[in-house]
Parts: C-alpha cells; structure tokens; sequence
C-alpha cells in the first residue's frame, strides 16, 4: 500500500494498488540492510515471517490432514488427545521440516512472482480499456488484477512446492497407516520394535517414496495440488488487497501508512476465504497422497496392494469439507502472522 495516511484514490502507474507493500518511510526504519542484501531483502523478510507462522499453525494442519485422511476421528479433540496420548508433542509436528524450507521458500517465491508480474497484468487488461471507472477505481481495478497475477504467482511455485507437501504429509500420516496396516501382519513375523522405531522423518519419508515410487512419486496428486494453488492464491492475494485498502479507508487516522488492524484483518480474512474456495481440492489431493503413503507402507511389510480407490471432487459431498473448522481457524491464525509479521518489516527493515 502507499505510505501516505490514507490509501490513494486512484491507481498508480504500473497497476492498482500497489502490490503487497509500498515505499518504505527511512525515517521509521529500525534496520539498514546492506547494500548487497537490498535486491533481495524482500524474499529475506517474507522467508523469515513465513518460518514465524508456518512453526505456529503447522500442529493445527497436522490436525487438519489427519482429519482429512483418516475417519476414526470423531472431533477435533479427538484427534488431539490421540496423537498426544500415542505421540506426544512430537506427533503434532511430524514432517515441520519440509514445509520450514518449503513453504517459506514458497511464500517468499508467491510475494515475489505477485510483485514482479502485477504491473504486466494490469496492462495487460486495461490497456485497450476506454473506461475510466475500471481503471481509476481502486477496488473495482484492482481484483481482476490480484487474481490472476496470483494464480500465475500460486501455479508458479506449486511445481517447487509439491514434493516438499507430499513429504509433509506422508509424515503427517505415516504412522496411523502403519497401524492399520499391523493389524494384517502375522504376529509371528511382525518385529514390533522395527515399527516401533520407525521415526517417518522428513529424509526417511523421501527415501520411502522415492525407493518405491521413483523420483515422479514426488509429484503424486499434482494436478490437484496446481489447481489448489492456482486458485487459492487467486482468491489470496485479490481478497488481502481488497479487504486492506477497504478498511484502512474506514479506520479515521492521521497516521502514516496502513494501519495494523487492516493488515490482520485481510490477512485473517484472505486466508479464511482462499480456504473454502479450496478445501474440496485440497481434500481430494490428501486423499490421492494418503493413498500412495499406504501403497508404499503396504509394500514395505510384504503386504498385497488394496484395490485403487477412484478420488474425484463429486463422489465424497460433504465428506470433502472434514476438516474445514481447523483449517480456517490456522489460515486465520497463519495469515494474520504472516501479513502482520512481513508488512511491519518491510515499513522498518530498509
């Protein structure tokens, strides 16, 4: 956003609001980057909130995916006290590792490709446009714009962050299809302190899918996974801008820049937002990689495949939605940290 009290009517060149953040006010700065730094000192600042809020939600997605994938859960609660009780803190943070490095890399890579292809967009739609509505009005240019700039940024990064998601998962989930599947072992070949032992780490799960389903195993359920990113960070970064600039002009101010109650609060509501739009997909993508986390487990004990199972959006209804309640209260949660954390850096880290 502009530094300036109150956001600018109209757009500025280059296209709409400006993207994520605007120019930094040196006279508020608390850190000078280095010269060297400066050229990257977003993706630093974006990488360093991202590892904030990805480490405070990451035990309420474990929640989430395990809830997605496994139906002997009867509530939340009851899918805490069982992983507490057979897990214990650690079950809870199973497989952070990858997402630490993925999904901060990923966040800090969306903001990057969202600044740099925002501009084009904008001239892409309106520059053969004679209205002057559509281009001078701030919400009204704006959204079509964030859109699709960040499907673009979302579709971008979703083929760096697949493999590092289907790992997550696979440690999110290893153990529950490891106990389902002891109970068809023979008690008389089954070595309880090799499974016991068994950590499912971020380096075993990759080792695993790898050495049963090849390097392209890494990609399982991509298809889902590029039209979740696609979308979300369509809905993401169209809905953030919007409800910021919408809010900050509510809020009576005299103060420079945009307030902290509008940035937490589009924060909080993009995320909500981005996550009903595509909960359905991401469930259907769980599914698929629950699928093959299994696939492979069953192999690794000498058990016989179970028959492929048929994973489409239409086929589960309601069943698509399990989850949900957990989900948008840590994209609340992780959103608001995030957009809190990197917005006051980039105003002060110069």
């Amino acid at each position: 956003m502009s530094s300036n009290s109150k956001l600018d009517a109209g757009p500025p060149s280059g296209g709409g609001i400006p993207a994520i953040t605007g120019e930094i006010d040196h006279s508020r700065a608390i850190h000078i980057f280095p010269e060297s730094l400066k050229p990257v000192r977003s993706t630093i600042l974006a990488y360093s909130a991202s590892i904030v809020s990805t480490t405070v939600g990451f035990p309420l997605d474990t929640v989430k995916t395990r809830m997605q994938t496994h139906k002997h859960f009867s509530s939340y609660f009851d899918c805490v006290r069982k992983t507490y009780l057979n897990e214990g803190v650690r079950g809870f943070f199973r497989g952070i590792y990858a997402p630490l490095l993925s999904t901060s890399a990923s966040k800090s890579l969306s903001v990057l490709i969202f600044t740099a292809v925002k501009p084009h967009t904008y001239n892409f739609i309106y520059s053969g446009s004679t209205s002057s509505y559509l281009r001078d009005h701030p919400l009204v240019c704006n959204a079509p714009v964030c859109f699709f700039t960040g499907a673009i940024a979302g579709g971008g990064v979703s083929l760096f962050a697949c493999p590092f998601e289907f790992t997550k998962v696979y440690a999110q989930v290893a153990k529950l299809v490891q106990r389902k599947s002891l109970k068809e072992i023979p008690q008389e070949s089954l070595d309880i302190e090799k499974y016991m032992k068994q950590k499912f780490t971020t380096a075993e799960a990759i080792k695993h899918i790898v050495k049963y389903k090849g390097l392209a195993g890494l990609y399982s359920g991509y298809k889902y996974h590029l039209i979740r990113d696609s979308l979300s960070s369509g809905v993401y970064y169209s809905i953030y801008e919007s409800v910021k600039w919408t809010v900050n002009s509510l809020i009576p101010s005299d103060t420079v820049g945009v307030s902290p109650i509008s940035i937490g609060i589009a924060g909080g509501v993009s995320g909500i937002i981005a996550w009903i739009c595509i909960f359905p997909v991401d469930t259907t993508k769980s599914l698929i990689q629950n699928d093959i986390v299994t696939e492979i487990l069953r192999k690794e004990s000498g058990l016989a495949p179970l028959p492929k199972k048929n994973r489409t959006l239409v086929r589960y209804g309601r069943k698509l939605y399990r989850g949900l309640g957990i989900s948008v209260s840590r994209s609340f949660l992780v959103n608001m940290i995030f957009f809190g954390a990197y917005e006051f850096s980039m105003a002060h880290f110069a």
